[in-house]
């Protein structure tokens, strides 16, 4: 890919209630980019359990050019990355999907390896659900091994191992929230790109070759 060129640049501009268990679903995709989610207070054993993947580094860069206000030319969207933007589309897609209390327990449930107090069997269940009502707005892609490391990588605190100990719910969410920033930050940049792409391009599937 080309790099983002600035304004002077020549070219013609692109057109504007469980226990805690690790039952995990295989993901479904789809390549359209959801806007908004209601929370879901159903958990199905059909949930996508996904964590969420950055986009590739030259995505990155078209994204990070965007957001700096670089007027794009169509050699910095070749069909290369055009194809790697729809398959980041149908990540996206999945990873805003909103998290159930069956994904929580699965999380969860990794967790508890990592720290030296995990709930018991006769707490478990309703730990999961405490979390789950607190963190429900964070969307299943944000629930991922990075943001478990994330907690137990915390440093003490006045000498107390916070990361070593099992989170409250509002701690966690704190946790979370960055991953769950991040995906909704590119998912913006996305839909802003796919916006500025002809119609032509816009709804493409990615080949073979792209999706491999």
């Amino acid at each position: 890919m080309g790099t983002a060129h600035p304004a002077s640049a020549t070219g013609t501009p692109i057109s504007a209630a469980h226990p805690i268990t690790n039952r995990i679903a295989a993901p479904s995709h789809a390549t359209s980019l959801p806007t908004s989610h209601p929370v879901s207070r159903n958990p199905t054993p059909h949930t996508p359990i996904c964590p969420y993947t950055p986009p590739p580094p030259a995505l990155r860069a078209v994204f990070a050019a965007q957001a700096a206000g670089v007027p794009l030319i169509r050699r910095d969207v070749p069909p290369a990355l055009i194809a790697a933007l729809h398959k980041h589309a149908q990540s996206l897609h999945t990873a805003l999907q909103p998290v159930t209390e069956l994904h929580v327990a699965a999380w969860l449930k990794k967790l508890g390896h990592l720290v030296t107090n995990p709930p018991g069997a006769g707490h478990a269940a309703s730990q999961c659900r405490a979390i789950f009502e607190v963190c429900a707005d964070i969307p299943a892609g944000a629930w991922g091994p990075e943001a478990r490391l994330a907690w137990t990588r915390q440093p003490p605190r006045d000498g107390y191992p916070v990361g070593a100990r099992w989170p409250s719910p509002n701690e966690l969410r704190t946790i979370l929230l960055p991953f769950a920033n991040t995906l909704r930050r590119d998912a913006a940049s996305s839909r802003t790109l796919l916006a500025s792409l002809p119609a032509s391009l816009r709804n493409q599937s990615p080949t073979p070759h792209a999706a491999a």
